[in-house]
This record gives structure tokens, C-alpha cells and sequence, in this order.
């Protein structure tokens, strides 16, 4: 057999997509929404300067309004981006353990076939579950850690996978749920909520000292993107090592 990276290990867990052109779709869009924002950026600040050159105040206003105006832009290419990377990550993850929970043989009951077992072992392996000692309750981010202990993948993830997850799920929850401008009580949860992850993974336009909307920054998107290969690394090393250790 040639020899294959992790990368080629983990498309064992996913015939049916391609990983890969999806992550160059997704790259590509990023690129060119990056480079919109720095000409705009620099448009910006071009009439500033200008409208302080002239001490027009027509310009100052236009300038004012335009400032405005990029706030909702930026929250735009936020919404795009965490609009892709949420679901490319919670169908990585669901195709990872769907992929494990086809290989191994293990059900409830000693009728495999029975409704009992097979609806157990649907449940088991859908991350989209987790378990608690009284009840099953939906729950992603729990699932998939809980999920990734059972499997013995834990090791092979990244270490700041929950913090990863959490982030990136609950502000695409937000963005989905609310639009750009999030109601006041919930953009000062999520204030609170990012001392629990890394303080340079979001940015906030300010409106009277209070945060107004929030944006994902270039550091978490890019930790994202680095988060997105080494959980393909991990799940292609899963595979090796479990399913074809002499390959």
C-alpha cells in the first residue's frame, strides 16, 4: 500500500463528500471576503482624512455614515463565514462517529435487530445527543465530547476542542437567531461567555460603551480553519491505528 497522511486515513469516515473541495470553497471565499474588508477599510480612512483636511462637515458626515454603514458590512462577512465553518464542523464530526459507530459492532440487547437496540444505537452515536444519568437531551457540543470519550479519540483532538465548539456553535446561534444587532440582555451574555474562551476570538462595534455587534475575528476564524485539519488529522490517525494498523 502507498503510504497515506491522516488527512488520507480520515476519508475512510467520508465516501459519500469531499473534504477537501469544500475546505477550498470555503477558503476561497474567506480570501476574497478578507480582502473586500481591507479595501473598505482603507476607503474609510481615506475620507476621514480627507474630511479632516477640509474641516468639511458634509464630509464628516458622510464619514459618520459610512463608519455606520461597515459596521452592518462587517457583521455580513461575519454571518457568511460562521455560516459555512458551523456546519462543515458539525458534519465533520457527525461523519467521524457515524463512520465509527459503523465499524464497531456493539449494540443494546441480545437482539441486535430489535427496535430497542437499533434506536439506542442511533442515538449513541449521533453527536447531536448526550446522554445524562436521568435523561438523552439534545445537546451537540456535549455529544461530541462525550462521543469522542467513548470512541478513545479524546487523545487525538485538539485541546481546546470544547472551547472551539462552544464558541463557534453559540455565536452562530446567535447570528442565526437574532440577525446582526442581537437584543441588549444577549450580547452581555455573550460578553460574559467569552471570558470562558480566548478574549481575541470575537470583537464587538461599541454603542455607548456597550457591546452593539459582534463579529468573529480573523484569530478565531483562522483557529477554526487549523482546528478543521487537526481534527482531520486526529480522526485519520483514529483510523489508521484502529481499523489498519499495518497499513
Amino acid at each position: 500500500m502507498m503510504n497515506l497522511t491522516n488527512s488520507d486515513y480520515a476519508h475512510f469516515f467520508f465516501n459519500d463528500y469531499d473534504l477537501e473541495a469544500q475546505l477550498i470553497a470555503i477558503h476561497g471565499f474567506l480570501g476574497r471576503s478578507r480582502e473586500r474588508e481591507d479595501e473598505e477599510a482603507a476607503e474609510i480612512k481615506a475620507l476621514a482624512r480627507r474630511a479632516q483636511e477640509i474641516g468639511s462637515e458634509h464630509l464628516v458626515g458622510m464619514y459618520t455614515d459610512t463608519v455606520h454603514a461597515s459596521v452592518y458590512s462587517d457583521a455580513a462577512r461575519s454571518a457568511a463565514a460562521v455560516g459555512m465553518l458551523a456546519p462543515f464542523v458539525e458534519n465533520l464530526f457527525t461523519g467521524i462517529f457515524r463512520g465509527i459507530g459503523e465499524e464497531e459492532d456493539d449494540y443494546l440487547g441480545r437482539d441486535k435487530d430489535s427496535k430497542r437496540s437499533t434506536l439506542s444505537r442511533a442515538h449513541f452515536w449521533n453527536p447531536h445527543f448526550a446522554f445524562t444519568s436521568s435523561e438523552v437531551k439534545t445537546s451537540l457540543v456535549d455529544g461530541i465530547m462525550q462521543l469522542a470519550d467513548a470512541a478513545k479519540l479524546t487523545p487525538r483532538l485538539p485541546t481546546d476542542t470544547r472551547k472551539v465548539l462552544e464558541a463557534l456553535f453559540e455565536y452562530r446561534n446567535g447570528m442565526l437567531h437574532n440577525g446582526f444587532e442581537w437584543p441588549p440582555e444577549r450580547r452581555e451574555k455573550f460578553s460574559d461567555r467569552i471570558r470562558s474562551w480566548e478574549a481575541s476570538w470575537f470583537i464587538s462595534a461599541q454603542s455607548g460603551g456597550k457591546p452593539w455587534v459582534w463579529y468573529m475575528s480573523e484569530v478565531f476564524i483562522a483557529r477554526i480553519l487549523n482546528f478543521i485539519d487537526e481534527v482531520i488529522d486526529g480522526a485519520g490517525q483514529h483510523v489508521h491505528e484502529v481499523y489498519f494498523p499495518d497499513g
